[in-house]
């Protein structure tokens, strides 16, 4: 019986993201449902879902992905921190009207 291997699928996309656990894709597939569930207001937000699955390619390709793509993971808008402590208030309530604004415009 061989090893099982895991990744994240982000239905919508139909991209995955290689892990190196389960316990690992389940913390990054809710990493990613986060993010999406307080960045996506439109459409797209009932589209987009990120669940955990077994790798569906080979081994190999499984451990290449985890050497190679693993920068590109950290790039991703759901590891980078939303709001800097050294942002202050009055950045952190400019982001917020300019949310409302965009809203706004797309109803």
């Amino acid at each position: 019986m061989s090893e099982r291997l895991w990744c994240v699928h982000i239905e919508g996309l139909n991209d995955f993201i290689v892990a190196d656990s389960q316990r690992a894709a389940e913390h990054e597939a809710s990493a990613i449902n986060a993010y999406l569930d307080s960045a996506e207001t439109g459409p797209r937000a009932t589209v987009l879902r990120a669940v955990v699955v077994e790798w569906p390619f080979d081994a190999a390709d499984h451990a290449r992905a985890l050497e190679e793509d693993w920068r590109d993971l950290q790039q991703m808008p759901h590891r980078r921190p939303s709001v800097k402590k050294s942002d202050g208030v009055f950045v952190n309530m400019a982001r917020r009207v300019k949310k409302l604004v965009s809203v706004a415009r797309s109803k």
